[in-house]
């Protein structure tokens, strides 16, 4: 009985943490945005956006270094000095920081878990507007709206847009918002809101297909015989877009390391697999090695092994036959929560490697890799998120998901 009422207790405690978290984020995210202008594309860094579609919040496109050269952070440079965060900045990532631990779950399966069971169990969380990098059109009243009535409009009309777009609900009873499309058939609410996101890894949207998307939204508030409120004007929403936009291409790079054999064999796949699966990096997606992210924010996995050649992946039916003269490490920067943290665990998971497939450690133009270069990689991670979060955008959480994964 103790035990039973000690389990309540600690379930009520983090239901209200995260309750908080919610409600602190959306009051601070409502009475700002981080406006300013966008960085300069500093030399250092020629991004290339992705074409992949991640298909969830959580599970950003495996991109390795063979398809996003570009993309990758250079060594051979003087980097800038990562910019101050603002009073507000530092707010916005001690709410993050709060909401990881208040989401993290409770450990009570006494180590009986499959270890193989996904770390993302709080993916696609999403479930209010995001006014940061969504056009929101709300449909404000005291209700009660049922869910099918207006789920049912809103599926007739979606189909026909590209960008991400959600239907939520201020619940009639509750006063929480939710996603209707997770929501039970009986749920009511007093209040409707219809998002799309401004900007994808596609780029950002165009006039046609914002005003498709007000459309739709008009079509529903006269079903529902509702007012409208937009987040932002029709104008306003184009310029965010086109702003957003060049931000992202500033921000979604990689970080990577390679290693080379010292030997004329090479690497063989049976040392290859042993190593990378003493370093915590299972065989996974895209037939490469990838380190589980146990966090419950940022991307499902910390960092990348990849075959340093094209194809870029591995056969786990052929490692007994299968050599290779490189290896790769690489993370996604802006989905990392705590990237520069992820940096140094890639970084040092790198140096063991070497030490013991008797490698050496080179950029991605040959260099040699010293702790110098290490320190200019970091020094850009550091530069990158320091300005995202001093735009809201706090480097692994479900805003930055949305933004570079979807």
């Amino acid at each position: 009985m103790e035990l039973q009422l000690a389990l309540l207790l600690i379930g009520l405690i983090v239901i209200g943490i995260v309750a908080l978290t919610a409600y602190e984020k959306s009051r601070y995210s409502r009475r700002r945005f981080a406006s300013g202008p966008a960085p300069e594309i500093p030399a250092v860094i020629s991004p290339m956006r992705p074409t992949e579609n991640a298909g969830t919040e959580r599970q950003v496109p495996v991109i390795t270094p063979h398809e996003a050269q570009e993309r990758i952070l250079k060594t051979d440079v003087i980097a800038m000095t990562p910019p101050d965060k603002t009073p507000d900045a530092v707010l916005n990532e001690a709410l993050n920081d709060f909401e990881q631990a208040a989401l993290m779950p409770l450990d009570l399966s006494l180590g009986l878990n499959d270890p193989e069971t996904d770390a993302g169990a709080t993916a696609g969380r999403q479930n209010m507007p995001d006014e940061l990098i969504d056009f929101v059109v709300t449909l404000p009243g005291k209700g009660p709206v049922n869910r099918d009535k207006a789920l049912g409009i809103y599926r007739q009309n979606e189909y026909r847009l590209d960008k991400p777009r959600h239907i939520y609900g201020l619940g009639y009873r509750t006063g929480l918002w939710s996603n209707l499309e997770r929501d039970p058939e009986h749920a009511q609410y007093r209040s409707i809101a219809v998002a799309i996101q401004l900007v994808d890894t596609h780029g950002p949207i165009n006039e046609t297909e914002l005003n498709t998307f007000t459309q739709m939204a008009l079509k529903l508030a006269d079903t529902l015989q509702r007012p409208t409120k937009l987040s932002i004007t029709f104008e306003e929403a184009l310029a965010r877009a086109a702003e957003l936009d060049e931000f992202c291409e500033t921000s979604d790079v990689l970080a990577s390391i390679n290693l080379l054999a010292n030997g004329p064999t090479g690497f063989n796949g049976r040392s290859i697999d042993q190593v990378a699966r003493h370093f915590n990096l299972n065989f996974g997606a895209m037939n490469i090695y990838h380190r589980r992210n146990d966090q419950a924010l940022g991307n499902r996995h910390l960092f990348s092994l990849a075959n340093l050649y094209q194809p870029g992946n591995f056969d786990p039916a052929k490692l007994d036959r299968f050599r290779t003269q490189g290896l790769t490490l690489f993370m996604n920067v802006p989905c990392s929560y705590q990237p520069v943290m992820v940096f140094n665990q890639m970084a040092e998971t790198a140096l063991g490697m070497a030490k013991m497939l008797d490698g050496r450690l080179e950029d991605h133009d040959q260099r040699p890799i010293t702790e110098q270069s290490l320190q200019v990689i970091r020094t850009q991670i550091e530069r990158i998120a320091n300005e995202m979060t001093n735009r809201g955008i706090v480097p692994g959480s479900a805003t930055a998901m949305r933004l570079f994964s979807s």
